[in-house]
């Protein structure tokens, strides 16, 4: 933590004496502290191969306790028209982890003295003169406009332009998820192109596209690996190695396309928003294993959908939401792809969706640090799509203390597997309360538990085999939590 500190603070004071006196130098950031206790939120083993930390609930498992921390640092210089932004992380994943030692999400052992600061962005942006156009490039955050279900609070580096010709508002962009070993093409890419029309203040529709374009499937990727390519669709195998198999293959260059709509309108105290959006493409020529199935130098397309609804309103002393989603699965019979190709299938935590539901077991929370899992990671589930159902209150006792509470539906849109596994299902009850001490700390309490159905017992997940014969128990978690933002 030292060093990394150190690191940081010397950034500041360069970039700080480098400034011209017309330039403004600002720094932000959070310190996040959560003492965690809780019952079957698990991951490892097969799950830590899966490329999302799926949880593989279980049965009798011991509870968990430890505390984990997070500190990221903006760093902001703005000039005329022109500024650079740069974001660092120093990440513990439990107190008392290690020390004097050099990596990622660790360091807070006895006397510490660890490498460990992590670059999350740093760009450059500037604004075109006499124009509303504005330009970032480098290495940045970009979240999709279908709930994150593609490319959600993704950091990626490439070159996006933003603008806007009233009602009228834009985004065109390019990133690289991957360069490849070579000079041929063998490169994951990602376009975007967005336009939003907003002819009043409360009302809002937008059309979207975003193609990949995955020349990475040239060397086939163990079963499950994450941050490889297209292998990572075989994440079910991994969990049943027994009733399906292993997945290894190979495919030449595909292209997958992401076509869709996005709206929002207010009336008074109602708002509803949405989406929807179609992916479709194909996976060229593989050839290889797909969960112990063979693939034969046939194309496999990809013919997958989802669609998004949600109303916020203003309820007494307090504000409600209700949200429900469908992302299409690949059933049994199905010859063709029909969940979508995500992020996620390059990179742990690529797609980060459906935030907006609030959940803390069911999906992704944006609260999480390194203790981020979810019975549906992210909304392939492992080539079965998701329904998934979810409201909430949340209301200000006072000045200082607010509270929320939440309830959540999760089950997969296919059964890919079949008899005997069943289809999934769980409800979530979630509750919690914050009091803001002084100005930007504020101390929680956080509690969630999930009511499983039809979830089979991950014992064996040291060897990734679930145990058909006996129903995992249900999940549970709760937390303290610490918040410094400055």
């Amino acid at each position: 933590m030292r060093k990394g500190f150190l690191t940081v603070l010397a950034v500041v004071l360069v970039a700080a004496m480098a400034a011209p006196a017309m330039a403004d130098f600002s720094s932000s950031g959070f310190i996040r502290i959560k003492g965690h206790v809780e019952q079957n939120y698990r991951v490892g083993g097969a799950a830590g191969t899966q490329g999302g930390l799926f949880i593989l609930p279980g049965k009798d498992v011991a509870t968990a306790s430890y505390v984990e921390q997070r500190q990221r640092f903006a760093l902001n210089y703005k000039g005329e028209n022109v500024g650079a932004v740069g974001l660092f992380e120093i990440d513990f994943t439990n107190w008392g982890d290690s020390a004097y030692t050099a990596g990622r999400n660790q360091g807070a052992g006895l006397e510490a003295d660890s490498i460990n600061l992590e670059t999350k962005n740093f760009y450059l942006w500037f604004n075109v003169p006499n124009t509303s156009v504005k330009v970032a490039a480098g290495l940045q955050n970009q979240t999709d406009s279908f709930g994150g279900m593609i490319f959600g609070y993704a950091d990626m580096a490439g070159v996006f332009v933003t603008g806007k010709m009233d009602p009228v508002s834009y985004k065109l962009g390019f990133a690289k998820f991957q360069e490849g070993t070579s000079v041929k093409d063998d490169d994951v890419d990602l376009y975007v192109a967005e336009a939003k029309f907003t002819p009043t203040k409360d009302t809002r529709v937008g059309v979207d596209l975003y193609i990949i374009r995955d020349a990475s499937g040239g060397t086939a990727a163990g079963s499950g690996t994450f941050g490889t390519n297209l292998n990572t669709i075989g994440r079910l195998g991994a969990d049943y190695p027994v009733q399906l198999g292993a997945t290894s293959f190979t495919y030449q260059p595909s292209n997958f396309y992401y076509l869709g709509v996005d709206g929002a309108v207010k009336a008074g105290p109602v708002g509803l928003s949405g989406f929807a959006f179609y992916n479709f493409g194909t996976v060229e020529l593989p050839v290889g294993t797909l969960n112990g199935s063979v693939l034969d130098n046939t194309d496999k397309d990809v013919k997958a959908w989802a669609v998004d609804l949600r109303a916020d309103a203003d309820l007494g002393p307090g504000k409600a939401f209700i949200e429900g989603a469908y992302v299409s699965g690949t059933g049994d019979n199905d010859s063709d792809f029909k969940s979508p190709v995500t992020a996620g299938n390059y990179a742990l935590a690529g797609s980060f969706a459906l935030t907006s539901m609030d959940m803390q077991i069911l999906l992704n929370s944006l609260d999480d640090i390194n203790a981020s899992a979810a019975l549906a990671y992210d909304v392939q589930n492992k080539g079965r799509g998701i329904i998934v159902l979810a409201a909430g209150f949340r209301m200000k006792f006072s000045d200082m203390l607010s509270g929320k509470v939440g309830v959540g539906y999760l089950t997969d849109a296919k059964n890919t597997v079949g008899s005997p596994v069943k289809k999934h299902k769980a409800t979530e009850v979630n509750a919690n309360v914050n009091y803001s001490l002084v100005k930007g700390l504020d101390l929680g309490l956080y509690g969630a538990y999930a009511f499983l159905t039809d979830w089979e017992d991950y014992g064996a997940q040291s060897v990734g085999a679930a145990t058909l014969t006996q129903d995992a128990d249900d999940i549970y978690k709760a937390y303290l939590r610490m918040n410094y933002a400055f």
